[in-house]
């Protein structure tokens, strides 16, 4: 063998040990730091249900068919990409949750003429994962109410796209409104919470009680005065303060009382009206506002709600009996004093002779009673100044108090928050 030739296998050795050291080394690199990069950035769908709260829902899957979710339905499942819309007649609860979990990271309360698009809503796959939960929303036109509680061992981070180019980033658990017309999107940011609200390269960060608003082509304008809730305590995350309760009236004196209770509903605070019997009982939770509301432009009653369980039908014979009554005392534009009402049913057929939709012996404001499915979360959305004049009285010029009524044989109802809204 010549030199030459074995100094060349020699080299070719050297190269393959080489070779193999470096391959080695890299491998010994690579495979845990990708292993790692998969268990961190590895992510799984959310889940998104929707409900129909009022109406029908529509419901368009990308490359779908358009299919709807009626009222008393159980929640539809849809996915990322999807829209929902309500149209004048309808409203929709959305929720999305983790895949391995019952309690919703947080809730979307849809209004009427409204259409949003969920465009992401991932959560990592794996435990491990340091990434937090994300859901990005398109709203592209109506109303949203986001109510986010705390977050839990998992950041959170959700964001919503608007027409006018803003993007509106959730930092903290809290109760956010957004609404999309034709002209500028509002932002407000209710009780706790906060917001960083950014368009055309400016942002805006809202604290707690703060509005902004973003025009077409322009950056966010604010903090602007708040849309402001009359009602304290309106969640009920302290108790009964605030609230006056008042004595359950029992028609027949052998029968037992309700019970009022501020009980946890997935670590929500949520008041509960529960009685068992035979003959009428009502019980009432008032609060005092004392409020001059004359220079506002618009005066909206919200609250969340589930009709557990009634046993009249409707309202009673009269119609004076609903599970749920939402009652507003108030001072009109010429001094008198007048009572604005709402009643709320689950059961039963409305009959003109035997069960009225309607209460037929009360000198109040009013509309019929709603209908609302029974045991399903619902909410309710009214601009008092506008419904009073569609039903040809005067708007009120002082708003003296709120007062929830429970009432009927047996029935259990639960409202989960009450707001009384200035703008």
């Amino acid at each position: 063998m010549t030199e030459s030739h074995r100094y060349g296998r020699q080299r070719l050795a050297w190269f393959i040990l080489s070779a193999s050291f470096f391959t080695c080394l890299l491998l010994t690199i690579t495979i845990p730091v990708a292993v790692s990069a998969y268990l961190q950035n590895a992510s799984q769908s959310l889940d998104i249900a929707v409900q129909a709260n009022q109406g029908t829902v529509g419901i368009e899957e990308p490359n779908g068919p358009r299919r709807a979710v009626l009222v008393g339905e159980p929640a539809q499942s849809v996915s990322p990409r999807a829209s929902i819309r309500t149209d004048t007649t309808a409203s929709a609860l959305m929720s999305v949750t983790p895949p391995d979990q019952t309690s919703p990271l947080f809730n979307i309360q849809v209004a009427s003429n409204s259409t949003i698009q969920v465009e992401e809503a991932a959560a990592p796959r794996f435990r491990i994962s340091d990434n937090s939960n994300q859901v990005d929303i398109d709203l592209q036109a109506g109303r949203i109410r986001l109510d986010v509680p705390p977050f839990g061992a998992r950041p959170l981070e959700i964001v919503v796209n608007t027409p006018q180019g803003g993007r509106v980033a959730i930092n903290a658990p809290g109760r956010y409104m957004l609404e999309v017309s034709n002209d500028a999107t509002q932002v407000n940011v209710q009780g706790a919470g906060s917001a960083t609200v950014a368009a055309q390269g400016e942002e805006l960060v809202l604290a707690p009680g703060q509005r902004a608003e973003i025009a077409l082509g322009a950056p966010p304008r604010g903090p602007l005065d708040p849309a402001r809730d009359l009602i304290r305590n309106g969640d009920f995350s302290e108790g009964l303060d605030n609230w006056a309760l008042f004595s359950w009236q029992v028609e027949l004196p052998d029968q037992p009382k309700g019970e009022t209770t501020v009980q946890s509903d997935d670590g929500d605070p949520v008041l509960r009206f529960s009685r068992q019997g035979i003959g009428h009982a009502d019980v009432r939770l008032t609060q005092s506002v004392n409020q001059d509301v004359s220079d506002y432009d618009s005066l909206r009653l919200a609250s969340t709600l589930r009709i557990v369980d009634h046993s009249l039908g409707v309202c009673g014979v009269q119609g004076s009996e609903c599970p749920l009554f939402l009652i507003v005392n108030y001072i009109d534009d010429t001094g008198v004093s007048r009572v604005w009402q709402h009643g709320f049913f689950a059961n039963g057929t409305v009959d003109d002779n035997a069960t009225p939709g309607a209460c037929i012996s009360c000198a109040v404001v009013q509309r019929s009673h709603d209908r609302v499915p029974l045991n399903q979360l619902y909410f309710y959305d009214v601009d008092l100044i506008q419904e009073m004049a569609s039903q040809g009285v005067l708007p009120p010029r002082f708003i003296e108090s709120l007062t929830i009524v429970g009432s009927g044989h047996s029935f259990t109802t639960e409202v989960s928050d009450v707001a009384l809204i200035v703008e």
